[in-house]
């Protein structure tokens, strides 16, 4: 009886696994990301979408063009609270035994404070809780001109989109470590995440 008892929690502890990586993938805009999200989701990753388009879209239903440049700090506070919600739904996650127990983040936290520190607006109370909600492996992606484009909700130019990465890429040392996935196409891009997931 105590022998089957063991074997099920062994089991259900086995099938019950909780998340072990939390992985970004962040950069400039235009980079890319959004379609690897979309690769690393057919392969059956738990993956937590960017956010900022809808808050975007509802901005410009009310007339607001750019709402960030409109509206920085609500627009950034929006992002934070729904990032951070994203980073501890992770954690509730059960994995079956023959996933990988990762989770994958089109953007992060650091990146609302990275937008800001490029508008010039200090960020310190955010900054501070930052270190409490760490990833464990950051990709960075900068964007490539050859294939940039504008649309209705991405409305940098090109050299904005560089000093955003910028900024981006500033914010993220500071934090840690960042690994820079180089210009290939998005299966290849995938495989090279994926090879640094696994080391």
């Amino acid at each position: 009886m105590l022998c089957y008892f063991y074997t099920n929690i062994v089991e259900k502890e086995q099938y019950q696994l909780k998340v072990k990586k939390k992985i970004v993938i962040s950069g400039g805009p235009g980079s890319g990301k959004t379609t690897l999200i979309n690769l690393f989701k057919k392969r059956g990753f738990h993956c937590f979408d960017e956010i900022s388009r809808s808050f975007i879209e509802e901005g410009k239903k009310q007339g607001i063009h750019n709402v960030f440049n409109s509206t920085p700090l609500d627009f950034s506070r929006f992002l934070w609270e729904g990032r951070k919600a994203d980073y501890m739904a992770a954690n509730q996650i059960e994995f079956g035994s023959n996933d990988l127990p990762w989770v994958f983040y089109d953007r992060g936290l650091p990146d609302v404070t990275a937008y800001l520190n490029q508008q010039g607006v200090e960020t310190k109370e955010w900054e501070n809780e930052l270190k409490q909600h760490k990833y464990d492996l950051v990709f960075l992606i900068a964007p490539e001109e050859s294939i940039y484009t504008t649309d209705g909700e991405r409305m940098e130019n090109f050299e904005q989109a560089k000093a955003l990465h910028q900024s981006l890429k500033n914010t993220y040392l500071g934090l840690g470590k960042i690994i820079e996935v180089p210009f290939l196409t998005p299966n290849q891009r995938l495989n090279f995440i994926l090879t640094h997931c696994h080391d």
